[in-house]
């Protein structure tokens, strides 16, 4: 049996991470030319998805719908982007009481994320104005209304949903693609992946390499994932030092501070890829004991621990292969 390649339909740059798209062709596919000529064209729209909602969510971008709710601190007709992705954002918080919070922008910039990643080290500019100090666990004071589409924030609180927008860009990235046709595709931006199907001649689903936090070997765990979200937290990626002390970019909204609990990483499978991006940062963010417990709780989730120290913790349902 010939096993078939996977086609790379196309690599970039968005959100501060790489994205790529790949491809298995169907069995019956008779022109392989022409397969791969519509699925380019797939992924190029899968492309300006991620543009489309780096422009609008992104908070390094003066000009964008975010930064303007954050600067008038609330918005009249706010597009269908801007007012879905709150409204998820809100849903996250309330699913984990909190642990998630979307309004801890002031906290994350006080640590030292106040511009995008790759510029931390340079010279700071902010245009923001007026009050600034933190109100955290404000997303239970957010206000939005359906009928025309309205968001009010609390007084001083700014949002950051970079904490959910990758994930579900990557969610709407492959609803995009079913509804083309496609059964058997992969989706991943950092560490946040959608695998729809299969890979051919492995029913199980698709096979994800684990990176370790530790090493960075990309063997460190192998999951079977078919038609899941994959979503990896991590402190030692976006990682920095701000008067000499260690910073990372998960603040724990209960002390406001970069997360330090002797947790390195959290891998989750879930249903969909935002849900397993939010509840690895909220596993990391509970703690070995805790966060476990919490995964357990959550139907159809699974995950893996890794400590700093180079413990390895697991739920039952994790689906491993070959281990």
């Amino acid at each position: 049996m010939t096993i078939e390649t996977a086609y790379q339909a196309l690599v970039f740059q968005a959100m501060n991470t790489g994205v790529e798209v790949l491809f298995y062709p169907p069995v019956t596919t008779s022109s392989r030319a022409a397969f791969y000529l519509k699925a380019k064209a797939a992924a190029e729209r899968v492309k300006e998805l991620f543009e489309e909602v780096e422009a609008s969510l992104s908070r390094f971008r003066p000009e964008s719908e975010l930064s303007r709710l954050n600067r008038q601190g609330q918005l009249e007709e706010a597009s269908t982007l801007l007012y879905n992705t709150v409204s998820l954002a809100l849903d996250m918080a309330r699913l984990t009481n909190g642990i998630f919070d979307p309004t801890i922008l002031t906290a994350l910039e006080k640590a030292g994320y106040d511009r995008s990643f790759e510029l931390l080290g340079q010279p700071a500019f902010t245009s923001q104005t007026g009050f600034s100090f933190p109100t955290y666990n404000g997303y239970r004071e957010v206000e939005i209304e359906p009928d025309h589409h309205r968001i009010r924030l609390p007084f001083a609180t700014r949002l950051d949903l970079g904490g959910i927008a990758k994930g579900m860009t990557v969610d709407r990235a492959a609803a995009l693609l079913r509804k083309d046709g496609y059964k058997n595709f992969m989706i991943s931006a950092g560490g946040d992946i959608y695998l729809s199907g299969s890979e051919p001649g492995y029913p199980r689903g698709w096979r994800v390499n684990v990176q370790d936090p530790l090493t960075l070997a990309d063997d460190f765990r192998q999951l079977s994932v078919h038609n899941s979200g994959v979503a990896t937290s991590a402190i030692t990626k976006r990682s920095w030092f701000k008067d000499g002390k260690p910073q990372n970019h998960l603040i724990d909204p209960r002390t406001a501070k970069p997360v330090d609990n002797g947790l390195a990483s959290v891998t989750v499978t879930a249903p969909s890829t935002t849900l397993a991006d939010v509840l690895a940062k909220t596993a990391l963010m509970l703690g070995p004991q805790e966060g476990f417990g919490f995964i357990e709780q959550q139907p159809g989730c699974s995950a893996l621990f890794r400590g700093l120290d180079g413990s390895i913790i697991q739920t039952a349902r994790l689906p491993l292969e070959n281990w």
